[in-house]
């Protein structure tokens, strides 16, 4: 099986596409032993509409594709014209910018989709974004691992909230507890932590190499994320943890607003019990073992079932 991802380049995209590409050639392995697999990232973002709209791959010197994976809007052109080309077909990870009948697939949030009745055939829901992270139950579970994000379009920032929270979590844990931040958060957070909270230790984002987080979920007995870094809170409950959610203040600028799309996934986690917030957690001390979330799984065996012919 060979499998396209058509990339605009962007972080958040790629990991939504690298995820299901590898979780879909390790059951397809796993389905069929021995079967030879490829996965080949095409970036089109350097491409005018014009050239996406004719796009055929010319400039390829790949084998050609069984399976062609596409996420964000700038993907969409591209990936429909080569699968149209290709004769294969087209999956997109994220709710598309045109209509969704044009893909074979869609897998979308659905904290995205508008409430229906029914599902067309052609779409999927996920709790959240897809990534590549999955339950390692060989490795030994001997750390907490707190993840802290910043402000963003959501949440404002208080920092003395965020250290009573954090040294009131440090005084009742007795375990190891290691801690990271973000291209977000404020600088000023390191100095405050290091002596408020000093039986955590503290990674900061510019010095941990990649895949950090994804090492560091597979040990980790607990996660603890910060309520704006959604991402990696789907990665949390990915990797089979219990994840508790640190609050975070909500942006000045939605104060008296509906809650985002974004804010209402992380609100359904919550009431479906996923989750524990801070608060929840203050009455037991003790974060809550949440259903297993398994996304990326579900779809790909879900693409195997729907498309037989990838595993003939």
């Amino acid at each position: 099986m060979v499998i396209y991802i058509i990339s605009d380049g962007k972080k958040g995209h790629l990991s939504q596409t690298r995820g299901l590409a590898q979780t879909l050639v390790r059951h397809a392995q796993e389905q069929k032993p021995g079967s030879y697999h490829e996965i080949h990232e095409v970036d089109v973002s350097h491409m005018s509409f014009l050239d996406k709209l004719t796009y055929n791959g010319a400039e390829l010197n790949l084998p050609a594709p069984n399976l062609i994976f596409c996420a964000g809007h700038g993907t969409h052109l591209a990936a429909l014209r080569l699968a149209h080309v290709m004769h294969c077909p087209c999956i997109t990870c994220m709710k598309p910018s045109i209509p969704t009948n044009c893909f074979d697939l869609c897998v979308i949030p659905r904290h995205d989709y508008p409430e229906v009745r029914s599902l067309p055939k052609h779409v999927i829901l996920t709790n959240g974004a897809l990534n590549n992270i999955h339950p390692q139950p060989e490795v030994e579970k001997k750390e907490t691992l707190i993840l802290i994000g910043g402000p963003s379009k959501e949440f404002g920032w208080d920092e003395d909230h965020l250290l009573t929270q954090l040294s009131t979590i440090a005084r009742y844990n007795l375990g190891q507890m290691v801690l990271t931040t973000s291209r977000r958060t404020p600088p000023d957070l390191l100095q405050l932590l290091a002596p408020t909270c000093p039986s955590i230790r503290i990674e900061p984002v510019e010095t941990t190499p990649p895949g950090w987080v994804a090492e560091h979920l597979a040990c980790a007995k607990e996660v603890w994320v910060t309520q704006d870094s959604v991402s990696m809170v789907y990665e949390a409950l990915s990797s089979g943890a219990p994840v508790g959610i640190i609050e975070m203040p909500v942006h000045p600028k939605r104060v008296g607003k509906a809650p985002s799309r974004v804010t209402r996934g992380l609100i359904t986690l919550v009431q479906e019990g996923y989750v524990t917030t801070f608060t929840q957690w203050l009455s037991s001390h003790t974060l809550k073992v949440g259903p297993p979330l398994h996304e990326a799984d579900r779809i790909a065996q879900h693409i195997l079932t729907q498309f037989p012919d990838l595993l003939p």
